[in-house]
């Protein structure tokens, strides 16, 4: 499939490499320093539309595509990952809700989440199950108007601060994926106990939590899928946009690597080692050259596979390829281009560190590369 940026999303992606430059590049230390949420910068992501840009209209939203949408975190991610992580997660679970929930939900929600009025996170990896996704505990347990939740989450992104938990629950006797559905948690509710996660390596500034149910009592309307133990529907349903959240993971570590890079390529431009710059010596100016190659790649694969969804025909098989490719490309250019820094890239006056650090969050979460690479194999073998 060919891909090329119309004069539209040409200026998407430049007014947002603008902000991401001119604003959010000089902050983003601080979240990662104090370990705190990028309140500021997300208050400015809503002013301008950036946290509904896959939203239908009709909810308040631009009404663009993965494609767009995933153009602007690019640029963001360049400069703070944590606060790329806002734009993509305020395209995720709204996007459950809007293609699956019910339409009384959906005006109710959707244009809170685009305004920034609500937050929403999403409760599925449990202690027990975290690639093994189908292997949940949690349960979901119908009484009169109301289900009964009983469970435990781990990982739950912006639990903390989240006015909502989209959660994952078994809501019959059940194993696998059968009977696995979907339903909204207030933050508020009794029993529900939420404990952030300390010592996180990169990414500070969002939390990871643990969210603890017990008895937890929510109205049947806030069935966003509906699990039953005859089918696997009210799982599988949600994974068609978790397609477009993987591939996500893959466009973020290409901006944090094209980050890094552009990083390492100025440095070079001026910095002199026995007589010679750096960009002058042949093995470093090759190491940039399989750098660049490995970035181009990254972006073919990520931006084909958001176009495929797009286009109506998504292609699991390739988000998960490009998943992997960009978060490990991503992963190697950042110590590559960190070493370029030597002892100056070691500390955190330099973004190269927390560049590093931050990356590594990518091959894990979304489903780490090692289950993606399982998805691969299955394709390949037909299994």
């Amino acid at each position: 499939m060919h891909f090329e940026l119309n004069p539209q999303q040409v200026e998407l992606r430049d007014a947002a490499r603008k902000l991401a430059q001119e604003v959010f590049k000089d902050k983003a230390a601080r979240w990662d320093r104090e370990e705190i949420f990028p309140e500021e910068n997300k208050k400015l992501l809503c002013e301008l539309g950036y946290t509904g840009l896959s939203v239908d209209p009709q909810y308040g939203g631009a009404g663009l595509g993965l494609v767009d949408t995933y153009l602007v975190i690019e640029e963001i991610a360049k400069v703070d990952l944590a606060t790329a992580l806002i734009v993509h997660e305020q395209n995720v679970s709204p996007r459950i809700i809007a293609t699956y929930g019910p339409e009384a939900m959906r005006a109710k929600l959707i244009p809170k989440f685009v305004s920034g009025e609500l937050e929403c996170s999403i409760a599925w990896t449990e202690p027990q199950a975290g690639s093994d996704a189908a292997n949940i505990s949690t349960t979901a347990v119908r009484e009169g108007d109301e289900y009964v939740i009983n469970g435990q989450k781990v990982f739950t992104t912006y639990g903390d601060r989240a006015h909502l938990h989209l959660v994952y629950a078994r809501f019959g006797p059940s194993k696998g994926a059968r009977g696995v559905g979907t339903i909204l948690v207030p933050k508020d509710s009794p029993g529900l106990t939420v404990r952030k996660l300390p010592y996180k390596m990169g990414v500070r500034g969002a939390s990871e939590n643990e969210l603890f149910f017990d008895n937890v009592r929510v109205p049947a309307e806030n069935v966003v899928t509906l699990g039953d133990p005859q089918n696997s529907k009210g799982f599988v349903a949600p994974l068609t946009v978790y397609n477009a959240t993987r591939v996500g993971m893959g466009v973020m570590a290409l901006g944090v690597a094209e980050g890094a890079f552009e990083l390492a390529r100025d440095y070079m431009k001026v910095r002199s080692q026995f007589g010679q710059l750096l960009s002058e010596m042949q093995g470093l100016r090759w190491l940039m050259a399989d750098m660049w190659i490995e970035i181009e790649a990254a972006r073919s694969l990520c931006y084909r596979a958001l176009a495929a969804i797009d286009a109506g025909k998504p292609d699991p098989c390739l988000s998960s390829v490009a998943k992997v490719q960009a978060t490990e490309m991503a992963l190697k250019t950042t110590l590559q281009c960190q070493q370029m820094f030597g002892g100056y890239g070691y500390f955190g006056l330099l973004p190269l560190e927390r560049m590093v650090r931050d990356v590594r969050m990518l091959t894990i979460t979304g489903g780490t590369n090692q289950t993606q690479k399982n998805a691969i194999a299955n394709h390949i073998f037909g299994s």
